[in-house]
């Protein structure tokens, strides 16, 4: 038996009228624009190396952090892609990877971190009161190891 190893990304994407993603098919979204920058920057050979193992594992679309899973052997091909997009969803963003790790467990992490950042400039800029900041934090905890356990 054959042991797929993988690599996981925490990305961050900065929409460029700063609203966050939709939450109803958010983590679609995010793949097909990976996908489009893996066609552009590798062509149909670079999108086939890659659909096997490119899945999104978690979005939070009020901050914009996601968790992509990729082949361990296509991690840097991934990584471009995320530096490549530049549109999800109709409108123009900015794609950043924050973390590139071999364990759901270094990805958990790293993500729980990137948030808590997130929704502290949230609640500097007041779309975010400073009461909701922790229970916000938790429920998306909560909804981390949720995903990442599947």
């Amino acid at each position: 038996m054959v042991r797929f190893k993988n690599r996981y990304l925490v990305l961050e994407i900065a929409r460029e009228d700063a609203r966050a993603l939709e939450a109803r098919g958010a983590a679609r979204v995010v793949l097909d624009a990976l996908l489009d920058a893996v066609r552009e920057c590798f062509g149909d050979v670079g999108v086939g190396t890659q659909l096997q193992a490119l899945s999104v594992r978690y979005v939070d679309a009020l901050t914009g952090v996601c968790v992509v899973r990729c082949a361990r052997d296509g991690a840097r091909r991934a990584r471009a892609a995320c530096a490549a997009t530049r549109e999800a969803g109709g409108r123009r963003c900015a794609c950043a990877v924050t973390h590139c790790g071999g364990t759901t467990r270094s990805a958990v992490v790293a993500c729980e971190r990137r948030i808590g950042v997130a929704l502290d400039a949230l609640v500097e800029s007041g779309r975010v009161r400073e009461e909701e900041r922790e229970g916000l934090m938790e429920a998306r905890r909560t909804l981390l190891a949720a995903a990442m356990s599947r």
